[in-house]
């Protein structure tokens, strides 16, 4: 990024916490060894949650769960969220180097305003979408549903892949993500739940304006 001559530029791709650990959940047992890795990379400064780190049946407690899996990517969300925090809070108060070069790009903006948000991306690199860039798009955020299988990558409804983490976790797991990664939340305009009944109203949308 400091070399003028390759005029790099950095895009960040990030999504709701909540909807990351959904899909680490999912795909429990093709990245069991990956959230092992992440765990016990966790700096041993970090603030730990208490009663996440005493529950090892985090999983357990909800219908299917995966146990133990379950409680390592919901623990892996701690090192990712502080990783993600920090980047965030650099690229909040960037330095020379980085100020015009970075930009986040939320999923939940990609997917519900697929087009508009595609040529915000191009716009930031100086590219113009190809209309077949945008057709794809379009294409990929109008499916008829929503897959369960992990590491598909499918045209899928827009609708049901946003609040899938919110009919997929438990509450107390919900509970357990926000804890950890309630900083990045905050800056991405992810808004926290008060209640099982709010999260179960998929009329109320959880996302406001980024502080990014």
């Amino acid at each position: 990024v400091r070399d003028p001559a390759l005029g790099l530029k950095v895009i960040h791709l990030v999504r709701d916490p909540r909807a990351v650990a959904s899909s680490r959940i999912k795909s429990r047992h093709g990245l069991i060894r990956e959230s092992l890795q992440v765990v016990r990379s966790r700096d041993p400064r970090v603030h730990r949650v208490p009663f996440l780190d005493a529950g090892h049946k985090l999983g357990a407690k909800k219908e299917g769960g995966g146990g133990g899996s379950d409680y390592h990517a919901l623990g892996a969300m701690e090192v990712i969220c502080s990783s993600m925090a920090k980047t965030l809070q650099t690229a909040l108060r960037p330095p020379d180097w980085l100020r015009g070069n970075y930009m986040a790009v939320r999923y939940e903006d990609l997917v519900v305003e697929p087009i508009k948000t595609l040529r915000q991306v191009y716009g930031f690199v100086n590219l113009e979408v190809s209309p077949e860039m945008e057709k794809f798009a379009l294409n990929m955020t109008s499916g008829p549903g929503y897959s369960s299988k992990p590491f598909v990558v499918s045209a899928r409804n827009a609708t049901q892949a946003l609040s899938a983490w919110r009919t997929a976790l438990s509450y107390q797991q919900i509970k357990q993500v926000e804890e950890y990664c309630h900083q990045p939340m905050a800056l991405l305009g992810y808004e926290r739940v008060g209640s099982p009944e709010e999260v179960k109203d998929l009329s109320r949308t959880l996302l406001r304006k980024p502080q990014l």
